[in-house]
């Protein structure tokens, strides 16, 4: 179970960067060319926080059956001195969340607004915090884990 979560978890990882581009540069290019949000922006944006939602969801099912886990929870109080663990058991866990409640604001304030300049101007802000923050706790210098075979 911990296996197919944690590939799972991680390739997903590259389907909601790519969404996450897509959204922001459409939301980017609807902010200044006064462009109508149509069906398609709808979707995109709506695949983007779905596959969020999902990742929330399979990280979830990580935290609570990952080695790290188990250790950060023993008993030890020693999590925040060790960074490693501090970094699985707290770090990345909570900017995630962090991450998901700004893109999670964003698709509501967009869905919302009236005018279809306001939802993707709305979009850009928060889908782009939301991706800024999702970078920066990225394990991006452990490449074994960015691509999992």
């Amino acid at each position: 179970m911990y296996n197919f979560l944690l590939y799972a978890h991680s390739w997903l990882r590259w389907v909601i960067l790519v969404l996450a581009l897509i959204t922001i540069v459409k939301s980017f290019i609807g902010s200044r060319g006064g462009l109508t949000y149509s069906k398609s922006d709808k979707a995109i944006s709506s695949a983007f926080v779905g596959c969020i939602h999902l990742m929330f969801l399979l990280g979830l099912g990580l935290y609570f059956t990952s080695p790290y886990a188990f250790n950060a929870f023993g008993g030890d109080t020693s999590v925040m001195k060790n960074a490693t663990l501090r970094y699985w058991a707290v770090e990345h866990v909570f900017v995630m969340l962090v991450a998901i409640a700004l893109i999670s604001i964003g698709k509501a304030k967009a869905k919302r607004a009236t005018v279809d300049q306001e939802k993707f101007k709305k979009q850009l802000i928060f889908f782009g915090l939301g991706l800024i923050v999702m970078l920066s706790r990225i394990p991006w210098t452990e490449t074994a884990r960015l691509f999992r075979f």
